[in-house]
């Protein structure tokens, strides 16, 4: 049986969907709820009757984008590739596709403002969300880590490694299109930058 969504409901999943725009294209700081407020053309005291604050909103636009993220890299997880690194570019695919900006940034960089409480969220999100489904990855016997380099390691490495994905001031090589700047960094994150 399908059930009409209420006002409520329909509400909130707009605001949900406008403060992700937002929130994920400027960041916590840079993003204001007068901004959010102007593009559903509401008020401040209807977006604070469904979010407490911008924070409880921030928070849940994170959850929520993580839930994604972490469903598209388990669904990649699940499949079978013929070299690791093409799993893992697909796995990168997902965040650049669902991130305008760099992802580790993103979170960490608004925790200087937010409560300890909503730090301690967006960390459990950003270990359970990001870190985790690649730390999996790493754990694959394909793929062999040097000795003293654990999956979690690896994993955290390689997501604050992407920086050069998010940005044209810290692109790699100019002339490459997504997929060919996702495979070069790939490369360079797996394999280094010298000859042993």
């Amino acid at each position: 049986m399908i059930t009409k969504k209420s006002t409520s409901e329909v509400t909130r999943e707009r605001i949900l969907l406008a403060a992700t725009e937002l929130f994920l294209a400027k960041g916590y700081e840079q993003t204001t709820t007068r901004e959010i407020t102007k593009v559903l053309n509401i008020t401040q005291p209807a977006l604070y009757h469904y979010f407490g604050d911008k924070e409880a909103l921030f928070v849940e636009v994170i959850k929520r984008v993580g839930k994604q993220v972490s469903d598209s890299m388990h669904f990649i997880l699940s499949q079978t590739y013929e070299q690791p690194i093409d799993q893992l570019a697909a796995m990168t695919q997902v965040i650049v596709t669902r991130h305008p900006r760099d992802v580790f940034t993103l979170i960490h960089g608004s925790f200087n403002v937010l409560s300890l409480e909503n730090q301690r969220e967006l960390g459990i999100v950003f270990g359970r969300d990001y870190v985790r489904p690649i730390a999996k990855f790493f754990d694959q016997e394909a793929l062999k880590l040097r000795q003293n380099v654990d999956s979690r390691v690896a994993s955290s490495f390689y997501i604050t490694s992407l920086a050069p994905l998010f940005s044209d001031f810290h692109r790699l090589n100019g002339t490459l299109d997504m997929t060919e700047r996702i495979q070069q960094l790939l490369d360079l994150i797996l394999y280094g930058v010298s000859e042993r």
